[in-house]
C-alpha cells in the first residue's frame, strides 16, 4: 500500500474496540497547534519510581499462610509476573476484605488478568458455588494486588460484572512526582477497561471502601446508571443513593438521544492535510503508522459530548506494541480522563511493566480545540517516561460532521 492510500485509511478510519494484535517497530518524534508536531526526548535519564521492585510487593497472606501451613515456594514465572504486575509501596495492602478471609483461596485467580470471560465468570461460580455478587467480592483483594501506587500505597480494587456476562477488574494508578488529580481512580479503570473490550454496560461492581465522590459522578455517564449497583462493606447501593440530586449528562446535552459512556461514539474527525504529510514522511516506520491509526480511530470513538473535542492516544513500546485510548469527559468537568491516561489503562491490562516501556507516544487531537490535551501529556510523559517522544497529529472536523 502507498503512502497516500496509507493517509487516506487513516481518514476513514472508525474506533477501534479492544487491543488489536501487536506487530512492527518504530523509531521515534513530537507537537504546535495546528502543525504535526515533534520533539527529541526530555534528557532527564528515567529512574525507578515506578519500576516494580521486589521489596515493594504487596504483602497479603495466601490461603497456607492464613491456616499456618507452610506456602508452596512461587515458581520463577510466578515471581516474574508478580514483578511485573506488581506496585511499588512500603507496606502492607491497605484493601478492605470485607473483614473476612474468606477471599484468600481465590487470591491466584486473576493471575495478572484484568477482565474475565463470560465462561470463566460461570466456571468460577460453579466451582466455588458463589453467587456472582460473591465472586466479585471475594476478587476484590486479588484485584488490589495488581495496582499500581507509588505515593499513597494504598492499593484499590474494584471487580464488576458486564451485561455480557463478562468481569472487569479495576485498580487506582498513581504517578509519582506529578499532582495527584493525574491519578486514575479504580472504578474508573473498570469503566475504561470495559470500554477497550466493548461491554455496553456495567451491571454491578464491588469496590474496597465506599466510591468517592469523584467515582460517584464519572459513573452518572453511564447509560445505565439508573440500574448499576455497587456492593460495599457488606451493603449494595444504587447510584441514586450513592449521589442522590446528582449533577447529570441531561443537564448540559440538549439532545436527550445522545450516547452516553460506553455507548458507541462517532465524531466525525480525520487528519489536517499537515498531519497528512508527516504520515506519509514516516509511511517506512510501522508502529508508528499503527499508532497514528489507532490514535485517530480513538478520537473518532472518543467521549467527549460537553466540550466537542474529541482527542486519542497511542503509545508504542521498545518492543514494538502500541496501546491506545480515547478522551473520556464528565459533566462535572475535573473526573474527566486525558487520552493518556486511558492509553495507560490499555497498557496496564495487557502487562506493561513500567511506563518507561514507551518509546513514542502519538496524540491526535483538534488543531482548534479549545481542549488541549499535548500540554499536561508533555508534562506526565517527562516524569513518568522521559525517554519517550510526543507526535501531535492535529485533527479537523470532516465537513459537515461538526
Amino acid at each position: 500500500m502507498s503512502s497516500v492510500q496509507l493517509a487516506a485509511a487513516f481518514v476513514r478510519c472508525r474506533p477501534l474496540i479492544g487491543r488489536p494484535a501487536t506487530s512492527g517497530t518504530r523509531r521515534g518524534i513530537a507537537a504546535t497547534a495546528g502543525e504535526p508536531q515533534q520533539s527529541a526526548a526530555v534528557a532527564a535519564p528515567p529512574t525507578d519510581a515506578d519500576t516494580p521492585s521486589p521489596a515493594a510487593q504487596p504483602t497479603i497472606l495466601s490461603s497456607q499462610q492464613a491456616t499456618g501451613e507452610d506456602p508452596p515456594l512461587a515458581s520463577p514465572t510466578q515471581r516474574t509476573k508478580l514483578l511485573r504486575r506488581g506496585a511499588r509501596q512500603k507496606g502492607a495492602v491497605l484493601v478492605d476484605l470485607s473483614r473476612s478471609q474468606q477471599a484468600q483461596p481465590l487470591l491466584g485467580i486473576l493471575d495478572g488478568k484484568f477482565r474475565l470471560s463470560p465462561e470463566e465468570v460461570a466456571a468460577l461460580q460453579e466451582q466455588h458455588g458463589l453467587s456472582a455478587e460473591e465472586l466479585l467480592a471475594r476478587l476484590i483483594g486479588p484485584a488490589a494486588e495488581l495496582a499500581r501506587p507509588p505515593i499513597s500505597s494504598f492499593h484499590v480494587g474494584a471487580v464488576g460484572l458486564g451485561a455480557s456476562g463478562a468481569l472487569y477488574v479495576g485498580v487506582n494508578l498513581e504517578f509519582a512526582r506529578l499532582p495527584l488529580y493525574n491519578s486514575v481512580h479504580a472504578e474508573q479503570f473498570l469503566l475504561i477497561n470495559a470500554l477497550h473490550h466493548g461491554e455496553r454496560e456495567i451491571r454491578r461492581l464491588a469496590v474496597s471502601a465506599a466510591p468517592c465522590g469523584h467515582c460517584r459522578q464519572f459513573y452518572s455517564e453511564l447509560a445505565c446508571a439508573e440500574t448499576v449497583r455497587f456492593t460495599f462493606q457488606g451493603g449494595t447501593y444504587s447510584l441514586g443513593q450513592l449521589l442522590p440530586m446528582r449533577f447529570k449528562p441531561a443537564d448540559l446535552l440538549p439532545d436527550p438521544a445522545t450516547p452516553l459512556l460506553l455507548q458507541q461514539q462517532e465524531n466525525g474527525v480525520q487528519l489536517t492535510l499537515a498531519a497528512r504529510e508527516l504520515l506519509r514522511s514516516r509511511g517506512g516506520d510501522l508502529a508508528f503508522v499503527r499508532a497514528a491509526a489507532e490514535a485517530l480511530s480513538q478520537a473518532v470513538g472518543s467521549y467527549s459530548p460537553y466540550s466537542r473535542c474529541p482527542a486519542g492516544l497511542a503509545i508504542v513500546t521498545q518492543g514494538g506494541d502500541v496501546y491506545s485510548g480515547g478522551y473520556v469527559e464528565s459533566a462535572a468537568y475535573n473526573p474527566s480522563l486525558p487520552p493518556l491516561q486511558t492509553a495507560i489503562v490499555d497498557a496496564v491490562i495487557d502487562g506493561m511493566p513500567c511506563y518507561t516501556a514507551a518509546e513514542e507516544v502519538v496524540l491526535v487531537e483538534l488543531a482548534e480545540g479549545q481542549v488541549q490535551h499535548a500540554p499536561t501529556t508533555r508534562v506526565i510523559l517527562e516524569q513518568i517516561a522521559p525517554q519517550a517522544r510526543l507526535t501531535v497529529l492535529p485533527a479537523e472536523w470532516v465537513p459537515g460532521c461538526s
